[in-house]
């Protein structure tokens, strides 16, 4: 059985939602909650509330909490079931009203117009792609990993996950630097700016890159669990970390 966590991963995904779609979804039902948040839960960082628990029941279409720890919720399969799930019951009153009424006006004196039908159905317009330079090695968030600069391929990413001054993408391996970043998240770097004290860059020391909060004279993890890194006169940056594309809006 999977744990709680990935279970409410699984949810989100069956549900039709990437994660700033869900959060939208969760800030209409008036749960004011951030990404890191979100992450958090399916990471089993933290754990939602019972009360919030049960609003995001609603907005995942969980209707059965033996079928949701079983993984066998159902995955909401067009855009109008997902927008309906998210309503409030005065909503979900008012879309069944209307569509009664028009259905009687409709039903009894014309057949369903298949045309019509099928534009409801149409596939959503295609997402705006954009091409990033990106690593072919990956800059560590733990130990350290061999980053030469020189091996970068083009990927195809979403434009508008993009931010202005985008040099190029180092993808993430390890932990050290949550819950900020995580292992397979791209990094956005600019190389034309370098990060000041306190800011995060891409850093190469004794031929192994790492993504690193910048300290006086360390690198410094998000968490806890590592040490600092001492810099020396041979350490070099790549630039600053301006934005990131998570691993899961890739898919």
């Amino acid at each position: 059985m999977s744990t709680f966590s990935e279970q409410l991963k699984k949810a989100r995904i069956a549900a039709g939602y990437t994660v700033r779609e869900a959060i939208e979804a969760f800030h209409q039902q008036s749960i004011d909650i951030s990404e890191k948040t979100l992450y958090g839960w399916e990471r089993g960082i933290r754990t939602p509330d019972a009360d919030v628990f049960l609003r995001l029941c609603r907005i995942y279409q969980i209707e059965s909490l033996s079928d949701f720890m079983e993984g066998n919720q159902k995955p909401v399969t067009t855009e109008i079931e997902r927008k309906y799930a998210s309503l409030d019951d005065h909503g979900r009153r008012l879309v069944s009203l209307v569509l009664e009424e028009e259905f009687e006006r409709v039903h009894p004196v014309v057949k369903l117009n298949p045309r019509a039908k099928s534009a409801e159905r149409k596939t959503p317009e295609k997402r705006k792609m954009a091409e990033l330079w990106v690593s072919e090695q990956s800059a560590a968030a733990g130990t350290g990993t061999i980053l030469d600069g020189d091996s970068f391929i083009k990927q195809s990413v979403p434009a508008d996950l993009l931010v202005s001054g985008t040099s190029f993408g180092v993808p993430v391996s390890g932990d050290s630097m949550e819950p900020r970043y995580f292992d397979g998240d791209i990094l956005l770097v600019s190389k034309q700016q370098m990060p000041s004290v306190g800011e995060i860059g891409v850093f190469l020391l004794d031929g192994k890159g790492y993504v690193k909060q910048r300290g006086t004279k360390e690198l410094i993890s998000l968490n806890t669990k590592y040490e600092p890194i001492p810099m020396d006169n041979d350490t070099r940056c790549f630039g600053k970390v301006i934005g990131v594309i998570r691993s899961d809006e890739l898919m």
